[in-house]
């Protein structure tokens, strides 16, 4: 288990991962060389925030200790009190504290008087862990004859210089006070506390420093708070910044560590190589970097990375971490961010239609003007279409530009509205021994976008199934599972797809990819586990017309269905009105016209009409197409008069019937009687010679789209 990130300093040199410990001896033996019994020096140590200064003072005072054991080292906390009094008190008791306990006494004494007289408001003074409670009757005595200020700390001083102890005290994130704190403190080190043989080593970031005093009527606009700094301080020491390879070393370890953490494969990718000019200007600091890598080590294990792009991951991460408010608008912006557009038509005048472009700039505008070109990239890296026009980019597999795929990377996990990729896989991957139960599971969900969710993850994982004998054995056993599935489907007609086509669509795919080692007899066992024969054609006719090569099975297949669409046909005909209503005739003759085997049929339909044993009408009424209503009560109406299907299948002589006059019927009642009466005078004697015409087939259901 990964050591979790506190955002604790080190504690000493041997931690140091930096390279910085010899500065810190430098710092160190500047601190030493500079003391004097005659004067008191301040060191400004400055950096910003998270660029280790509170590390760098602990390897200074570690140093210090260790070549000048004379030297005593205190610790003040000035954002730790409430008031300028606490202040006070605190930085004497801290000064008192770092002296010899027998030899201070009087010290101690000269301190809590000359703290009584710096601030009279503190009259009940909280010195830390007693260390002057000696002093305590004397400081009360003090108040009834208070020396002079100027006399209490001469006092103090000749006390202070009799120990011949060096001391340093060290003031850490000064930089957090407020201003009329930070001003008391500054009074407190140059004024107050400016001890001889008394030294100073203040931490602070430079810049939220300045914007402190420049609140203050004390320093003047401009340059007025970094020349009122070069009064206080001495020896101002700089933080040495990470260099760009320290920088990209840090990255990459820590990256590394995330991945294998999360178990993940260890990346090599240009594309993060690209935003390495992103990641020096928003993580510059270590305090930076360590708490991105925190968050991506938290992040990274929630996912599976079989359900989501790790780079994507590691990329949004780093804006989340940089722009926590711009991360939060991303999901409102959800469809404009992966399209690239607003949705509206751009009013350019081209013939061509295209779509306004999506504006950044209301996004990025609330950010540092340093930080928007930052922030465009990577929102640019994450949802390519933002690109210019023209520009190429890539497409991430199952990444966050994908419809299917933003929420998780916000959820973090797989949305309730969402299915999981492992668990589809899996599915697909029982079948093939012999499992079955959770892809039926799967494809049973009451809700219609689950499954569609279901079949569109399923499609990409059979696109992966090897192309041999075992990847045939589990395409078969899919293909009798989905044509089974398909009457158990959850339909939603309202859709543009249906769930039920979206799984038949996938059925054909799968048999598309079977090899040429699959036999006919096979591949008609899988489609046996469907009784109607009108679903085998389905399922068989859009996987021949698909592009590319098709298995030598399909052949064998399509003409025996071709016989048994012949013969199913012939009944059909011969029960006329009684015939069943969910046969789809007009798909099955669209199929043989297709595969070009409607003459049989055709001889049968002339034998047919000759002997009485059906008429004109009961052939053309299998020739009314339906079509679907959307958003009404009645979901089917009767639609038109497939004319080119009835001269493929009577042959072309006269008739009376042919002079019936068109009459007006409930295009809502789909009974075969009503259907004959409906193509009555609407269909047309076929032409003596006319050619056989090839059918479309471009049409996803035949004429008898629905019974």
């Amino acid at each position: 288990m990964p050591t979790p990130w506190t955002d604790a300093p080190i504690t000493a040199k041997s931690e140091d991962e930096l390279g910085r410990a010899d500065y810190a001896a430098h710092a160190a033996r500047l601190i030493a060389d500079s003391h004097s019994w005659k004067d008191s020096i301040v060191f400004g140590l400055t950096g910003p925030w998270g660029s280790g200064k509170s590390s760098m003072l602990a390897m200074i005072s570690e140093e210090l200790s260790a070549t000048h054991p004379s030297w005593q080292i205190a610790r003040f906390t000035p954002w730790a009190t409430g008031d300028v009094a606490g202040l006070l008190a605190d930085f004497y008791a801290s000064l008192s504290q770092t002296l010899p306990n027998r030899r201070a006494a009087r010290l101690r004494t000269a301190l809590g008087t000359l703290a009584q007289v710096a601030a009279p408001a503190a009259s009940a003074i909280p010195w830390v862990g007693g260390a002057v409670a000696s002093a305590a009757g004397s400081a009360g005595e003090a108040l009834k004859n208070q020396p002079p200020w100027d006399k209490a700390f001469k006092t103090a001083t000749n006390e202070l210089k009799k120990l011949n102890t060096p001391v340093l005290l060290i003031a850490d994130d000064i930089d957090r006070l407020q201003t009329e704190e930070l001003l008391a403190l500054l009074k407190v080190v140059r004024l107050l506390g400016r001890f001889p043989g008394v030294h100073y080593l203040l931490a602070y970031d430079e810049s939220t420093l300045f914007q402190a005093l420049s609140k203050a009527n004390l320093v003047r606009e401009g340059d007025g708070a970094a020349l009122f700094m070069e009064k206080i301080v001495q020896y101002p020491l700089a933080v040495p910044p990470l260099l760009p390879t320290q920088l990209l070393a840090r990255l990459n370890a820590g990256l590394d560590a995330a991945l294998a953490d999360a178990g993940r494969p260890h990346l090599n990718s240009e594309r993060l190589g690209s935003l390495v000019e992103v990641y020096r200007s928003q993580l510059g600091t270590p305090r930076a970097i360590d708490r991105y890598l925190a968050q991506l080590r938290h992040h990274l294990p929630l996912v599976e990375s079989e359900e989501i792009d790790d780079e994507d991951v590691i990329v949004l991460t780093l804006l989340r971490t940089a722009f926590p408010t711009l991360y939060q608008q991303l999901p409102r912006w959800r469809d404009q961010l992966i399209s690239g557009h607003t949705g509206e038509i751009e009013r350019s005048g081209r013939s061509s239609v295209e779509y306004e472009p999506f504006d950044l700039e209301p996004l990025v505008m609330a950010l540092p003007g340093h930080s928007r070109s930052d922030a465009r990239v990577l929102l640019t890296d994450l949802f390519p279409k933002l690109r210019s026009a023209g520009l190429s980019y890539r497409t991430s597999k199952r990444g966050i530009s994908d419809t299917q795929y933003f929420d998780r990377y916000f959820a973090m996990g797989i949305p309730s509205h969402d299915v999981s990729d492992v668990e589809v896989a899996k599915a697909i991957a029982d079948i093939g021994q012999g499992q079955p139960t959770a892809l039926t599971a799967l494809l049973a969900q009451a809700s219609s976008e689950r499954v569609i969710l279901v079949v569109d993850k399923g499609r990409h994982f059979t696109d992966e199934v090897p192309k041999d004998g075992g990847g045939d054995v589990l395409r078969l056993r899919l293909v009798e599972l989905l044509v089974t599935a398909l009457e158990n489907v959850n339909d939603n007609e309202s859709l543009f797809m249906s769930p039920r086509d979206w799984v038949r669509r996938w059925a054909s795919q799968v048999v598309a990819q079977l090899t040429n080692e699959v036999t006919g007899d096979a591949l008609l066992g899988a489609l046996d586990a469907t009784p109607q024969l009108w679903r085998k054609i389905e399922v068989i006719y859009h996987a021949a017309s698909g592009a590319g090569p098709h298995p030598a099975c399909l052949d064998q297949v399509i003409a025996e269905l071709s016989v048994q669409a012949t013969e199913e046909m012939i009944v059909h005909f011969r029960a006329k009105d009684a015939a069943p209503g969910d046969t789809k005739p007009g798909f099955l003759i669209h199929f043989l016209r297709s595969a070009d085997k409607i003459a049989p049929l055709a001889d049968a339909v002339a034998t047919g009409l000759a002997s009485d044993a059906f008429t004109l009408a009961d052939v053309a009424a299998r020739l009314v197409p339906t079509r679907i209503l959307y958003g009404v009560g009645t979901k089917y109406e009767l639609d038109d008069f497939e004319q080119e299907a009835f001269n493929a299948l009577v042959p072309p002589t006269t008739d009376r019937w042919y002079q019936s006059p068109i009459v007006e019927v409930d295009k809502h009642d789909l009974s075969w009687r009503n259907r004959r009466a409906y193509a009555a005078g609407r269909a047309k004697q076929p032409p003596v010679s006319a050619p056989p015409v090839a059918p479309k087939t471009d049409t996803a259901d035949g004429p008898d789209a629905q019974p």
